[in-house]
């Protein structure tokens, strides 16, 4: 059938249906008008449609009901994001350090920053992250990722300091407040432990969590930490802190100043170091037992070791007074003990009395990194030491078994 004739037949159905509404629309209204109660009929069929539109109306323009409210998260159960440092080998292959990132961001594991330490038997990968997550997910997640001998240690945001500014910063400290080895050592890599032994052969390296290395000082300087091995790169920055070490040590020991007694003796004040020990030896044996005992509280000898560790500069710092004749007349020691530092001075008979031991005090006090505490220790009878100490603001704290412990409180 042709469009034509289909578009002719629905009109000619169109007006069909016009002329059957208009004859029953009619005969409706002759119905109506020829009943005597016609007229109420309409009324009534008028409300009723009027009451279906308005019904019509509310049911299409009711107000929906609220959407259910998510349920309530409570604060406590989400744990605050806290940050981690994340210690893990992989294979030097394209797309391993891709692997672990993946791992990690499969727990929703915000990545701060990497560095890279190649090993013999691939790269060490260490990440500071921010996570949610417990570290014990976090390591699963970098196993996931294709990383083994995975550590996960906690981080601060003092971590997040680089390299090469950490490094600067150190430097300005132990410039400004004297090297302290250990600190410095923590600064590069991290918490760990140093231990060093006046004497020995190291074969430099290292090896898992230990490294041993020669001391420019003398002796064998041991780092060790739990957890991650050290890399190559760790090793040869410890190094390097060394020979910057004994560089400034050496200029430490180049610089002296001249104090003039009032008796009109001049002296020289300087560093010591190990090439001072035998003169310290012979200071130790001019000066009288009740000297020594009130500098070590007893009145043994001190040997050429304990006097080799005194005025090393790994336990803390050791001053000597020297007459013009080229000995040692005096000592001072100011030795790093935990947070605090301990002070202890002794001064060859001879020379007592001359204001040589409130010097030296002075002088250590002013080498007292920031944020120490200074400690003493002295018998009831040293008034002498006593009233140094006094004068330079120590306090006494307490007294046991005849001996005073005095305080310099931390700078």
């Amino acid at each position: 059938m042709s469009a034509r004739s289909s578009s002719w037949t629905r009109e000619l159905v169109e007006l069909a249906a016009l002329f059957l509404a208009v004859a029953a629309a009619d005969l409706f209204a002759n119905s109506v008008a020829h009943v005597s109660s016609g007229v109420v009929i309409l009324a009534v069929l008028a409300v009723v449609l009027m009451v279906c539109a308005v019904v019509h109306h509310r049911i299409r323009h009711r107000p929906r009901p609220p959407a259910p409210a998510p349920p309530s998260v409570v604060e406590e159960d989400i744990p605050p994001a806290a940050m981690w440092r994340v210690r893990a080998t992989v294979r030097d292959t394209p797309g391993s350090l891709a692997g672990l990132a993946a791992g990690l961001a499969s727990r929703a594991v915000n990545i701060l920053s990497v560095q890279v330490h190649p090993v013999t038997d691939g790269v060490v990968d260490e990440f500071l992250v921010e996570s949610r997550a417990p570290a014990e997910a976090i390591a699963a997640a970098v196993r996931h990722g294709g990383g083994r001998d995975v550590t996960v240690t906690a981080a601060d945001a003092h971590d997040l300091v680089d390299i090469p500014t950490r490094i600067l910063s150190m430097i300005t400290t132990d410039v400004t407040d004297g090297i302290d080895l250990a600190r410095s050592v923590r600064t590069l890599l991290g918490e760990c432990e140093l231990r060093w032994e006046p004497s020995g052969s190291p074969t430099d390296g290292a090896e898992g969590t230990t490294m041993r290395l020669a001391d420019p000082e003398g002796g064998v300087l041991t780092v060790s930490r739990s957890g991650a091995g050290f890399t190559p790169a760790e090793y040869a920055r410890v190094r390097a802190l060394l020979e910057l070490d004994g560089e400034f040590a050496r200029w430490l020991r180049a610089q002296h100043s001249a104090v003039l007694l009032a008796s009109g003796e001049e002296l020289t004040v300087r560093q010591a170091s190990v090439a001072d020990v035998p003169a310290l030896l012979a200071m130790h044996f001019r000066c009288s037992r009740r000297s020594r005992r009130l500098r070590y509280l007893s009145g043994t000898r001190t040997s050429a070791a304990d006097l080799t560790r005194l005025v090393n500069r790994r336990h803390g710092r050791t001053l000597v007074v020297v007459d013009p004749g080229g000995d040692v007349v005096a000592m001072g020691n100011l030795m790093h003990d935990g947070p605090d530092s301990e002070m202890a001075l002794l001064v060859e008979d001879a020379w007592q009395g001359h204001g040589i031991g409130s010097m030296l005090l002075r002088r250590l006090l002013a080498a007292v990194p920031g944020g120490r505490a200074v400690v003493a220790v002295a018998e009831q009878g040293n008034g002498a030491m006593s009233a140094v100490l006094r004068r330079a603001g120590a306090e006494l704290d307490r007294v046991e078994a005849g001996v005073a412990h005095l305080t310099l409180p931390a700078r």
